[in-house]
This record gives structure tokens, C-alpha cells and sequence, in this order.
């Protein structure tokens, strides 16, 4: 603890804004510039464990890099007097902890969400995952204009190509209620766990609580790992139910069957809120690659090979295609074609197409085929004739 007036590392300290697991926050004044920062400093008594060392100064190396309107900025870090000190951008406000969910308004809560989501997209393409998305990290500025939203505490994240483990195995430091079930496992994480982590905290701004809370750790690590997403509009009046699908998707267990960024699961939410769809999605196309309806005008496509039948050469037109098409006659004038019917086929109202001509002979062969069928005919009936007489 740092009493008030004291100055650290060159900063004088005004107050104590908060504190956690790993140290604590001060409002504190710049040594030189004229203005309030927030100084963040790692519990005293922790000082000698090199892991958590590490990971605090990794949180300022971290977030240093990132340049975002949603991420609260990095000034300087050092160490004082056995003590490890981050100076950051002070946000004059709250966190999302904070606000009562029974009188948060569903667009408040997806525009928080929003902002958020787009720090957190920012960070997954410069390589950072936050790894502790939850409501207390996510800070709200006072504004007279509009609100603010920042993203904080990136004390544990750390690159997804770092080869480098920061935790002893079987360890974990996440927030138990918001965390991934790949988390929790110890697998492999990449952006989609910060996901999960976005749904859980939306999930908690609208209802109160998280998907699944429970006052046992056990009983919420069952949940995240085998219980379905419990849908949301059950908890809450008023909200649509297309939510459910949406937010099912975020929460899924498998990262591969989520959104694939932060950001898109926003819109779906939105999306879902305001107009009624689920944000899932696509019906997936059949996989010969044709449609599931026919479409005006379009061509005949090459029919897939089936094993066991004559292949047609690459670039050989279909057997339907080899005879000369006919076009069909015009419409009758009072009866117009049917509208969005596929070209070519006979509608209510229109003629059927005229049948081709018959082949015609030609030569002196064809000809010559003519009599002699003619021929053999009257001798037919001239022996019938002879036949009949003497009978």
C-alpha cells in the first residue's frame, strides 16, 4: 500500500482507484506534465516470484504496442524500490461491473459490447490476446457528449506465437465465470476464446449474471465445458428471442463453430435486436456447386461424373446439349409467361416448342430404295391375287 501524498517513482500519488490479485491502481499526478495518470503497481510481496514478475511487465510491453481509441493507452513502466510500477492513461469513470442490468438498456449493453469488440479485434491482429474479458475490465468515460468505452488489464495476455509459458501447467488465472472451455482445458487458445469471453459478459450485462454462474467453481466449470448456452431471452423481458441463436454461436465449445471475429458476432447481435434475423449462418450450397432453385436464364451446367458411367470429355457440351434446340414459339399475347419461370420451359398460356422436320433422303440412293420398296409391294399382292383364284 502507498499512502496518499506519497510520491513513487517520481509520481505523487493522490488516492487508491482500485485493487486486484496482482497490485494496485493510483490515481497519481506526472511528475512533469500537467495531467492525472493512473499508476498501476504490483503487489510488494510478489516481487520475488519471477513468473508474475514476468507477466506484469509483460502487460506493459503488451499494450504499448497497441494504438486503438478503445484501449487504454501505456505511458511508461519501470521498478522502484523493489516494486513494479506501469504509468497508464487515466479513464475518469466507471466499469461495466457497475451498472445495474435491470435498468441497462439492450442497445446501451450491445454498444459497450461493441466498442469493445473492436479493441479486441484490433488487438488479435497485432498478435495480442486479452485472455480476462470481463465486465470490471471494460471502463466507461464520463462524457458530456456520449460514452466512452475503454478495454483494460491486459496483465494477462500474451502473444499467440509465444512459445513461452508464463503460468505453471494446470494453472489458471482468468476469471473463472467468463472463461473459454479451451481455458480451461489448457489447450491451445487463439481470438475466438476472447469471444467467448464477449458473449459471457454481454450475457451478464443483460441478465445479470453469467451464463453459468454458480456459487460452486466446480458446478461453472461443468457448465462451460458440457452444458448447452443457456438462452438469454428467458432471463430478461423484452428481449427477442433470435438473440438466443446468436449468442449460442458465441458460446459455442468449439471455437472452430463460432463467429470468426468479435466484431461479427456484434453485428449479428445487433442484427438480431433490430430486425428479427439470428446472425447464424448460411445454408451451405450442395457440393456439385449447383443452386437449390433454378434461376432465369441461366445455362445448362456440365452434370457431375458419377463412378461407373461415361464420363463426357473436359469441355464436351452435355447429351441434351448436342441436339439443335428449338426455340419456343412466342406467348400467347393475353397470356404473358409466368414471372421468375426458368427460360425455356412451356408455361400456361405458351405454345409448346415445334417438333424438329424429319430427316430428309437425299441421292440417288435414297431414291433408288423408294422403287424397290415399291416393287416388292405389287409382287405382294399380285401373289395374293394368284393365291386367292384357285382357292
Amino acid at each position: 500500500m502507498v499512502s496518499d501524498g506519497t510520491v513513487f517513482a517520481g509520481y505523487t500519488i493522490d488516492r487508491q482507484l482500485g485493487r486486484g490479485g496482482m497490485g494496485s491502481v493510483y490515481l497519481a499526478r506526472h511528475p512533469r506534465l500537467p495531467r492525472w495518470t493512473a499508476l498501476k503497481l504490483l503487489n510488494q510481496e510478489l516481487f520475488s516470484d519471477k513468473e508474475i514478475r514476468a507477466r506484469f511487465e509483460r502487460e506493459a510491453d503488451l499494450v504499448a504496442q497497441l494504438d486503438h481509441p478503445n484501449i487504454v493507452t501505456v505511458f511508461d513502466r519501470g521498478v522502484e524500490d523493489d516494486q513494479l510500477w506501469i504509468s497508464m492513461q487515466y479513464i475518469d469513470g466507471i466499469d461495466a461491473s457497475m451498472l445495474d442490468p435491470a435498468t441497462l438498456p439492450p442497445d446501451r449493453a450491445l454498444q459497450i459490447i461493441g466498442e469493445t469488440a473492436a479493441a479486441l479485434d484490433y488487438a488479435h491482429r497485432a498478435g495480442v490476446l486479452h485472455r480476462d474479458v470481463k465486465p470490471a475490465n471494460i471502463l466507461l468515460a464520463r462524457s458530456q457528449s456520449q460514452e466512452r468505452v475503454y478495454l483494460t488489464d491486459f496483465g494477462i495476455a500474451r502473444l499467440r506465437d509465444d512459445s513461452g509459458h508464463l503460468t505453471e501447467t494446470g494453472s489458471f488465472t482468468a476469471t473463472l465465470a467468463y472463461a473459454a472451455p479451451e481455458q480451461l482445458t489448457g489447450v491451445a487458445l487463439d481470438h475466438r476464446a476472447d469471444q467467448y469471453s464477449l458473449a459471457c459478459t454481454l450475457y451478464t450485462l443483460l441478465t445479470g449474471s453469467a451464463p453459468y454462474e454458480s456459487a460452486s467453481p466446480a458446478a461453472v466449470i461443468t457448465g462451460h465445458l458440457q452444458s448447452p448456452p443457456p438462452p438469454v431471452s428467458p432471463r430478461r423481458a423484452g428481449l427477442a428471442p433470435n438473440l438466443d441463436a446468436v449468442m449460442a454461436r458465441a458460446l459455442a465449445k468449439r471455437p472452430a463453430d463460432r463467429f470468426s471475429s468479435c466484431e461479427e458476432f456484434v453485428a449479428a447481435a445487433q442484427r438480431a435486436l433490430r430486425t428479427g434475423t439470428t446472425g447464424a449462418r448460411p445454408i451451405a450450397r450442395p457440393p456439385s456447386g449447383a443452386h437449390g432453385q433454378p434461376f432465369v436464364a441461366m445455362q445448362p451446367m456440365r452434370p457431375v461424373h458419377v463412378p461407373g458411367t461415361p464420363a463426357h470429355p473436359i469441355g464436351a457440351a452435355p447429351m441434351a446439349a448436342r441436339t439443335p434446340a428449338q426455340a419456343p414459339m412466342p406467348a400467347h399475347p393475353q397470356m404473358p409467361p409466368r414471372a421468375g419461370a426458368p427460360m425455356g420451359l412451356p408455361q400456361p398460356g405458351m405454345h409448346p416448342p415445334m417438333p424438329g422436320p424429319a430427316p430428309s433422303g437425299q441421292g440417288w440412293g435414297s431414291i433408288f430404295g423408294v422403287y424397290l420398296g415399291l416393287f416388292a409391294g405389287v409382287i405382294v399382292i399380285a401373289v395374293l391375287i394368284a393365291v386367292l383364284s384357285n382357292m
